[in-house]
């Protein structure tokens, strides 16, 4: 399904000692490998149609019980999905129940609504077989991941009146197949030959943390790279060991417990090596962990380092203290964990455009390296996710771009970067779909995920692209304060403690769900546009410590300009001027040209805009006492495609005290062939049934005059001459629709067993009314047609709610079906863009733009 890379991870047999297969050694005649089949529950979220709370806001929570031979238990109640109302989102794991074919087993799902004074609310139940509800089981060890089905919820209204239909519940069950061999026994460590490696070992230097890095060189004849391996000080990296030899053993079992999709995405890690290492005092043994060096065949590497969960430590785990836990609770506060659910914590590579934005310039502290450095850190990690992958993706100065007439022979910057981003979403997407295939819950606090790729050369176009494709990375790493959770660790577990397991989790799929959105929305309104419309200059005076200072904007079409010299206009519309005028215009010199790309390429080509330099600028730093400023420009793209309103925004560097800065710099606007659709394609590589999901990537910043011409009602009694531009990113309301569509649609995609197409059904008893259904009633089980399209979607979502109430003459009505992409939230639908009369044909800003307003 494209949910790992085999590059990516695995161990080494030549290394360990072991045989190429792999395998673990056959269990011994008499204890005989046996299977046992569990049963996994999630219970994703819920739709209501009505509240049921006397003021305010609902709170519900869910209730799941087990009914078998005529007994009933609770084997899980999820959180209270607090000021949640009608629409709850939990995505609870439930405890594996055991699994047998015979029998008739079946799981209610009750929807309550929790109250601070008093008992809960009832507000509905529905009732499915096991047999419905879960895959058919195997007789390999692996799991089966089910499809995403909705149940009807019920209340009955009285003996002799029909229950009411009061919502639905969206359920998933995977069926785990795992043998009993092996429980509760923790794994040795796995010893590398030492004279695999030349010695002495050199080290490198210390990690963010405490840990040390040795350079590791394989001998000739080993079949890799010399420096394939690198090497972590064990004696600062303890807590490490044991996620990797358990990680290891897993991966020897067949099935790998159901793990394998996830555990695809950790670092190579070959056991643990001794080697001596020359110190001032002698030679010294040193134990080593060994895993794969990232750098390896890098001339430059460009890597993130993103730590993932909106919660990133807690106190008394694994020797973490109240004190320290508390001191991280408050850089989770402070930092993009509380906003998207991860942070930057290391960007190694950095482009120079970012190396400009010194953090300590307001300070006038810029010799202080140690000062500076903590506060590259505090910058980086209040970094919203749009910024950074920017900044990843930024090749528009390094490494120097490839000249027009070999271009037929070698990939250009822009080439390289659609490639390192569609590699990208392909595997950050997968990542996300693996972590919906874990059979349990993981507890991964304060784990990262690394994206990298080599960002100091540019490969021929002949095997350009699988090169590239190969150099870029996806992983997980940083097991310092993780745990290793399997189905037999999981069922030992106390109640307590699987709730603790499970709210990590959802921080943690949260960070992956929408670092993967961000991934998929850069590709999309970076290198999926046909047609470029306009182009906004807008010129900043970089602050450090507060928001960039406006200085003043340009607009032009996106058209074939030469040289160009034009006015820099205000918010107001009129023309920037220097300090008290003497000075005159502001101006801005650029030039746009166009850049085919040579066939076979990805792309059809790009518009090249070249910044070329600013001039009378006027001076921002007045509160600093200077007479300068520290420019920069933001350059925006916009255009009205088919795929709805997209929007490129690049910046370029800063050129401290400045007031007619030359940037000299170049920036493409990528041109994609308007029959290719290479998003769904990276979205189909993550998981099938996920292509669909072009319509949820909205843009990330788009200003107020374009909001006023795509939504018409926001027009009237407003001046349509005023020029404003917002800073604020997408409105809540429609970026939290877009995010929670995303995230429906990757529990659809997660599902390895799909259900029939067409009209064929199939019969399974269903319960109504809270009792057990008769052995001769049936309810029919059907498969809804695939129906694509966020309007249809919202259209059939309605029509498919009323008519559970509403039909009439129709003997037997669908109490479940397999839930399809129209049953995902639906989102707004595509902006159109609306051309006003009486101005430039290609610019669509009331106040002008260099082709509407002559020059004075």
């Amino acid at each position: 399904m494209g949910c790992g890379h085999s590059h990516h991870v695995g161990y080494h047999p030549k290394l360990l000692g072991r045989s190429e297969s792999g395998k673990a050694r056959p269990a011994s005649e008499s204890e005989g490998p046996k299977l046992e089949s569990f049963v996994v529950i999630r219970v994703l979220r819920a739709d209501l149609l009505r509240s049921f709370d006397a003021y305010g806001k609902m709170d519900p929570f869910a209730v799941v019980e087990w009914h078998q031979e005529g007994t009933r238990k609770e084997i899980a109640r999820t959180r209270i999905d607090w000021n949640a109302d009608m629409h709850p989102h939990w995505d609870h794991t439930c405890r594996g129940q055991p699994f047998k074919m015979a029998g008739n087993t079946m799981v209610e799902f009750q929807v309550m609504e929790g109250n601070v004074i008093g008992r809960p609310s009832f507000c509905g139940a529905a009732k499915i077989s096991i047999g419905d509800l879960a895959p058919e089981p195997t007789s390999e060890v692996g799991t089966a991941t089910g499809p995403v089905l909705k149940l009807e919820l019920k209340l009955a209204s009285g003996p002799t009146c029909e229950p009411e239909v009061t919502g639905h519940v969206f359920v998933q069950a995977l069926m785990v197949q795992t043998t009993v061999l092996g429980r509760g026994k923790t794994p040795g460590l796995s010893r590398v030959d030492e004279g695999l490696f030349e010695g002495p070992i050199e080290r490198l230097g210390v990690s963010g943390g405490s840990a040390a890095f040795f350079k590791l060189h394989l001998k000739p004849g080993s079949g890799r790279a010399r420096d394939y391996f690198i090497g972590k000080d064990l004696s600062h990296a303890e807590d490490e060991v044991t996620f990797y030899e358990e990680a290891l053993a897993l991966k020897r079992q067949p099935g790998v417990a159901g793990l394998g999709p996830l555990l695809s995405y950790t670092l190579e890690y070959a056991g643990v090596l001794t080697n001596t290492e020359e110190t001032s005092a002698g030679e010294k043994k040193t134990e080593l962990l060994v895993m794969r060096n990232l750098r390896c065949g890098s001339s430059k590497h460009r890597f993130l380092d993103i730590k993932i969960g909106q919660k990133t430590a807690q106190a008394g785990w694994q020797g973490k203290s109240r004190v320290a836990a508390l001191r991280q609770s408050m850089v989770d506060g402070i930092t993009n964990s509380s906003c998207e659910g991860f942070r930057l914590e290391g960007f190694d590579g950095r482009p120079p455009a970012l190396e400009s934005m010194d953090p300590l310039l307001d300070l006038g502290m810029t010799g202080n390296a140690k000062m500076a450095k903590k506060a590259l850190r505090v910058m980086l990690q209040r970094m919203p996710a749009a910024e950074m992958l920017l900044h990843w993706l930024d090749l528009h100065q390094e490494p120097s771009d490839v000249p027009n007439e070999k271009l037929k022979l070698q990939l250009c910057t822009t080439e390289v970067a659609e490639i390192v981003c569609h590699e990208a979403v392909r595997s950050l997407c997968g990542l996300a779909v693996a972590c919906r295939r874990s059979p349990v819950p993981q507890k991964w606090i304060g784990s990262s995920v690394g994206l990298g790729f080599d960002s100091g050369s540019l490969p021929q176009r002949k095997g350009g692209e699988e090169e590239v494709r190969k150099s870029t990375l996806v992983c997980i790493f940083d097991w310092g304060r993780s745990e290793l959770n399997t189905m037999n660790k999981h069922m030992q577990l106390s109640e307590k403690d699987q709730l603790d397991r499970g709210e990590f989790w959802r921080y943690y799929m949260g960070g992956i769900d929408r670092l993967a959105w961000e991934a998929a929305r850069a590709y999309q309104h970076r290198f999926s546009c046909s047609k470029w419309s306009l182009l906004t200059f807008k010129v900043c005076d970089f602050d450090s410590m507060s928001e960039n200072d406006f200085i003043g904007r340009l607009c032009v079409p996106v058209e074939e300009t030469p040289e160009t010299c034009a006015d820099l206009n205000s918010k107001d519309g009129n023309h920037v001027v220097g300090d008290y005028g003497w000075r005159g215009s502001a101006t801005l010199t650029y030039s746009i040209t166009w850049r085919p790309f040579p066939q076979p390429s990805r792309m059809k080509g790009a518009w090249r805009v070249h910044l070329i330099r600013a001039q009378h600028l006027p001076r921002q730093d007045k509160m600093q006492l200077r007479t300068t400023s520290d420019p920069m420009c933001e350059i925006t793209a916009c255009a009205a495609d088919p795929k709805g309103l997209l929007c490129l925004r690049q910046v370029s560097s800063v050129k401290v005290r400045h007031l007619d800065p030359e940037w000299g710099e170049t920036f493409d606007l990528p041109v994609a062939n308007v029959e290719d659709s290479h998003l769904q394609e990276a979205l189909e590589g993550a998981a099938s049934g996920l292509g669909s999901c072009g319509d949820v990537f909205l843009a990330e910043k788009i200003p107020t005059w374009i909001r006023e011409q795509i939504l018409p009602q926001g027009m009237h009694g407003r001046s349509s001459s005023r020029w404003s531009w917002s800073e604020n990113n997408l409105d809540n309301e429609a970026l939290d629709r877009a995010l929670d569509t995303w995230k429906a649609r990757l529990d659809l995609a997660s599902a390895t067993v799909s259900p029939s197409s067409g009209a064929r059904c199939r019969e399974a008893p269903v319960a109504e009314h809270g009792q057990m259904a008769a052995p001769g009633e049936k309810h029919k089980i059907m498969t809804e047609e695939r129906r694509t399209g966020a309007i249809e979607a919202a259209v059939l979502s309605e029509l498919d709610a009323r008519s559970l109430c509403h039909k009439a003459g129709s003997a037997e009505e669908p109490n479940l079906v397999a839930v399809g992409a129209e049953d995902a939230i639906p989102v707004l639908s595509p902006p159109v863009m609306i051309e006003r009369k009486g101005i430039h044909q290609s610019c669509w800003e009331l106040s002008g733009c260099a082709a509407c307003i002559p020059s004075t």
